[in-house]
């Protein structure tokens, strides 16, 4: 157990805790949550996840389990009203960091939702390495042309998934996206039963590339679109998203949203020739190696 000399104390979470973390999400307003597939409360048992104390009151909690060996997202920052910012993060910190630091090569990630984490991450020695944006269209526009492969290659075919489809999804996945992008097996099977449209495209016989978007109201996000490497420049991703615009226009919704990184030209030039523009909205990451 870490003691701070403001008699902040931090310690790793128990069971018995998650009403009091549940109060600090619920009603403090410095909460810090990452764009998950998973409740909070369901990383209860792994570590490092860390509440910090004052006189026998939670005042702070920090989550950051590793979900794959080189990277743990920074998942949840809350703390208390009336309580140092700096303060709580450096005895959550403290202890959540030596805690990473047993393993080898792991870097720890942290988007930055709200001004108030910025001066927290920098305190840590995160650096500021990306930029997540984001893209709208509407739907009542049509989409202007289909996309399909070289004619010199074999067509594309994309289709509904299906359950069987799941283990080739997930080899998609893995080879589409790098650290920190890239999703565990448990993390991606919590998004595939959260899809509201999932597609695959195959090629000559074989899955190349897949989408995964959810629906809310009126709207839509594609929240996963990932093509193999070696498939990549033939239109898939193209073809991928035309036929998820084309079917939530059938269905009548109103938008679709999707993020990407400010870096990622070849995602970005897609998006834009399927008639999505940037909002000017700028989620910064930062990263830190330990």
């Amino acid at each position: 157990m870490f003691t701070f000399a403001s008699a902040l104390k931090a310690r790793p979470a128990t069971p018995g805790d998650r009403y009091a973390i549940q109060a600090l999400m619920r009603y403090e307003q410095r909460v810090h949550m990452h764009l998950d597939w998973q409740p909070v409360e369901e990383w209860l048992g792994t570590q490092p996840f860390i509440v910090a104390e004052r006189r026998g009151r939670v005042v702070g909690a920090l989550v950051c389990p590793p979900d794959l060996p080189d990277v743990a997202w920074i998942r949840l920052i809350a703390l208390a009203d009336g309580v140092e910012a700096s303060q709580v993060w450096e005895v959550l910190w403290t202890l959540a960091r030596r805690d990473l630091a047993q393993q080898p090569g792991l870097s720890v990630a942290g988007l930055s939702l709200a001004a108030w984490t910025v001066p927290l991450y920098e305190a840590a020695g995160f650096g500021r390495t990306h930029e997540v944006v984001t893209l709208r269209r509407s739907l009542a526009r049509p989409v202007s042309a289909r996309f399909a492969a070289n004619g010199r290659r074999p067509p594309i075919i994309v289709r509904l998934a299906e359950e069987r489809d799941h283990a080739a999804i997930l080899r998609t996945d893995a080879a589409a996206f790098v650290s920190p992008w890239r999703l565990s097996p448990a993390t991606l099977h919590a998004a595939l039963a959260q899809a509201d449209h999932l597609t695959l495209a195959e090629q000559d016989g074989r899955v190349v590339g897949y989408q995964l978007t959810t629906a809310d109201g009126g709207a839509a996000h594609l929240a996963r679109l990932a093509v193999i490497p070696e498939a990549q420049g033939r239109g898939i991703g193209s073809a991928l998203v035309a036929e998820t615009l084309e079917h939530y226009q059938r269905r009548g919704r109103r938008e679709i949203t999707v993020n990407t990184q400010h870096d990622n030209k070849a995602s970005l030039a897609v998006y834009r020739r399927l008639g999505f523009e940037l909002t000017g909205e700028r989620m910064p990451v930062y990263q830190l190696m330990l």
